[in-house]
């Protein structure tokens, strides 16, 4: 009885997202305005320093979502990392947006970036989060606890963490992404959540890896350099994940 219970609720929380109102969510309710540039995001990962390399979790399908203000922001929109099958999902009340959906992983066992949502602001102060959703289920429906982890909701290039998306940022993004990949000769798979040591000036200090992957594919590679010279020299441009 018990499992069955289990199986219900798993399946009811699954729904959830996929029934809500994508379009409304979308368009028709976003406040930022047409040319909002400061995109946040929240990463939904699996480690490969969780704990489980010698007994392999058992995820097919991941419930998540993020609920923020709507002053000045966009509507939460997901975005696909992991390889498997994303159904988006949205929904809304008076002051508030969530956005999400459901993911299903082609390999239960996945290992690294699964999905993420991102916001876009009129101004980096805009973003102010409400709630987070993340629960995972195995291939019977049971919940599957403390797999999934929910990164912190960051601003997409501000990599050192001054509310400004600058030259200075994009130093720290050259430079530890070039010693990551050999001076951009391969891509680097990066661990969720590692820590990355980059050295400017002489100077060394420590970085999440993830706010490097601004490209959102999780990899480090000359596509994430390039994408943000392009935010650096056209103010037209933004960051789409």
């Amino acid at each position: 009885m018990k499992k069955t219970f289990r199986k219900i609720t798993a399946s009811l929380a699954a729904a959830v997202m996929c029934a809500l109102p994508v379009a409304n969510s979308l368009t028709a309710n976003a406040t930022a305005s047409a040319n909002a540039r400061y995109t946040f995001r929240k990463t939904f990962a699996i480690s490969e320093y969780n704990g489980h390399e010698e007994n392999p979790h058992d995820i097919a399908t991941f419930v998540f979502g993020v609920a923020c203000r709507t002053a000045n922001t966009s509507a939460p929109a997901a975005h696909q990392i992991g390889e498997g099958k994303l159904t988006p999902g949205g929904g809304g009340a008076p002051g508030c947006y969530n956005g999400g959906g459901n993911f299903y992983p082609t390999d239960h066992n996945i290992v690294g970036g699964l999905v993420s949502v991102h916001m876009y602001c009129d101004t980096p102060y805009d973003y102010k989060e409400m709630s987070t959703t993340n629960y995972a289920y195995d291939s019977y429906g049971n919940p599957v606890n403390d797999i999934v982890a929910a990164g912190p909701t960051f601003l997409v290039g501000d990599l050192d963490l001054d509310k400004d998306i600058d030259t200075d940022d994009f130093q720290i993004l050259f430079r530890g992404i070039s010693d990551r990949t050999k001076d951009f000769k391969e891509s680097y798979k990066f661990c969720y959540f590692e820590i990355m040591n980059v050295a400017i000036g002489g100077v060394g200090r420590n970085y999440s890896a993830y706010p490097f992957d601004i490209n959102d594919d999780g990899y480090l590679s000359y596509a994430d350099v390039d994408m943000f010279q392009k935010y650096l020299s056209n103010s037209n441009y933004r960051f789409e994940n």
